[in-house]
């Protein structure tokens, strides 16, 4: 199953998209399952959530293959250059986006302590 949903994302102080998938058999069993964490979760699982119209098909292939893992994905932040931004360690300059300011580190911490502890 997948589940959307938003959760506050601290470095910029707004919620941001979750894109989740939990075994079908999930709530049913108190059993643990390993969790995997993507960029660009919208890019995860279906095709007409994708960015250009084609997505991973992790959902279909994890159904299809008895997935036993939780899947995260994090939809990225699509206002300009954010997404680059948040993605990269260090800042830089590049003629085609300009000046890129680093947001990685904080975007790994989040996601290393309050979305993992979620």
């Amino acid at each position: 199953m997948i589940l959307k949903r938003d959760f506050y994302y601290s470095p910029t102080g707004k919620n941001r998209p979750l894109h989740i998938y939990l075994p079908d058999n999930y709530y049913e069993t108190n059993e643990r399952y390993p969790a995997m964490y993507f960029f660009d979760g919208h890019n995860l699982f279906f095709d007409n959530e994708a960015t250009y119209g084609k997505s991973w098909g992790m959902k279909k292939y994890l159904d299809e293959h008895n997935g036993r893992v939780i899947v995260v994905g994090l939809e990225c932040n699509h206002t300009g250059n954010e997404r680059l931004s948040e993605f990269t360690p260090y800042s830089f300059y590049e003629d085609e986006w300009g000046n890129v300011p680093e947001k990685g580190k904080a975007l790994l911490k989040w996601m290393s302590t309050d979305l993992k502890k979620w």
